[in-house]
């Protein structure tokens, strides 16, 4: 039934795309008409065909389709939002009396979109480094003005691959950070070659540290799987736990989440006078994991998220980091993530002493485009708060 939906819709998208251009383009050759349907029906069933078969077997071949089929249905979403423009402008335009060439405008359009979709294709490749200054009370001398670097939603694997990795660390590492925090989705549940990347996470350099949350990626992964894998890196995995970094209290929690505040070791009852508390979790939600089933989680962490931060809230936390919504990934689903989320899919927040930063997260899942923002590397320099 879930694939008889996702198929529908894909048809759906392809069939008000493809029967657009012919409107806008007058196309009436039975000919040209049946290559553009036979096109129209092949695509529509590409990115699950190229999904599947990259489980299947993961080859060459495979992975270009698979990256092809990923492109393809950015471009499709961009074209529909092109054609929706279409025709209103030219259905307003006669409704009016105004006449337009719709051929025209169609082109112009068109062409927009395709130039705002390879742009897009070529940013979520080239993330940009994002400086935020954080106030943060009770900070410790030593860590005022010191540096954090924030790295989310990665999706290492057959996409993103090597060169990507080291072309991101050589970035990362020439911030020269105090501390790097990884906020889940490393990797690309997907599948991919893994272990090829293990020496390039190993060549991340950071004074006090890197840590690391698994996120809901991870778990498609196999959790066993990439757990041992990030055992041979410098990683140090934070689940469900508390570490002192030089008077700064980080708290890893490991997607979905936790059922009570006892489960998080190591933790102190209050973070003091002298100390400040980060909190690092995959989504930009409360701690609390919901009670039901496997799939009732599922759905709830998706299209249920709980925004009130209360267990967050109850631990003093002065900064939690996230990511997990890419802040839509392709416009405009910036907008649904905006809504569900509550504006909590982007951008630093406060609420009193509880502050957060959810990031668009540094690489991308399905389709390799970034088009409402460009995919980040966040610096975070903390300072004292007055």
């Amino acid at each position: 039934m879930f694939l008889s939906i996702i198929l529908s819709l894909l048809f759906g998208m392809h069939y008000a795309f493809f029967r657009s251009i012919i409107c806008f383009f007058n196309i009436s050759s039975p000919p040209f008409r049946f290559i553009l349907y036979t096109l129209m029906v092949l695509l529509t069933f590409s990115f699950i065909s190229a999904f599947l078969w990259l489980h299947l077997h993961g080859n060459g071949w495979t992975v270009w389709f698979y990256k092809f089929s990923g492109a393809w249905m950015g471009f499709l979403i961009h074209f529909l939002a092109a054609v929706t423009l279409i025709w209103l402008i030219t259905g307003a335009a006669g409704l009016i009396g105004l006449p337009l060439q719709r051929q025209f405008i169609a082109t112009v359009i068109l062409l927009a979109a395709t130039g705002y979709s390879v742009f897009g294709v070529w940013s979520s490749f080239h993330p940009i480094v994002r400086q935020i200054n954080v106030p943060i009370r009770h900070l410790p001398e030593n860590w005022d003005n010191k540096t954090i670097i924030q790295l989310s939603d990665v999706h290492l694997g057959h996409i993103y691959g090597k060169s990507f990795a080291d072309r991101l660390v050589r970035q990362v590492n020439n911030l020269n950070p105090d501390l790097i925090l990884i906020t889940g989705d490393l990797f690309d549940g997907v599948d991919g070659p893994y272990e090829d990347f293990i020496e390039s996470i190993n060549r991340l350099n950071a004074n006090q540290g890197i840590f690391f949350v698994t996120g809901n990626h991870e778990h498609y992964a196999g959790i066993k799987k990439v757990l041992k894998i990030l055992e041979k890196t410098r990683l140090r995995v934070l689940d469900n736990e508390m570490v002192d970094v030089d008077g700064l209290q980080i708290i890893g929690v490991s997607y979905p989440g936790i059922s009570r505040i006892e489960k998080i070791t190591n933790l102190k009852q209050s973070n003091g006078a002298d100390n400040a508390r980060i909190l690092m979790f995959h989504t930009p939600t409360n701690l609390l994991k919901n009670s039901g089933g496997r799939a009732e989680r599922h759905v709830s962490a998706y299209w249920r998220p709980d925004t009130s931060f209360s267990l967050n809230k109850k631990l003093n936390v002065d900064l939690q980091l996230s990511g997990h919504t890419h802040h839509g990934q392709i416009f405009p689903f910036n907008f649904v993530t905006q809504w569900l989320f509550q504006g909590y899919d982007y951008g630093l927040k406060r609420d009193g002493d509880f502050q957060i930063y959810t990031t668009c997260g540094t690489g991308s899942w399905g389709p390799p485009m970034r088009s409402p923002i460009r995919p980040e590397i966040v610096l975070i320099r903390l300072y004292a708060e007055e």
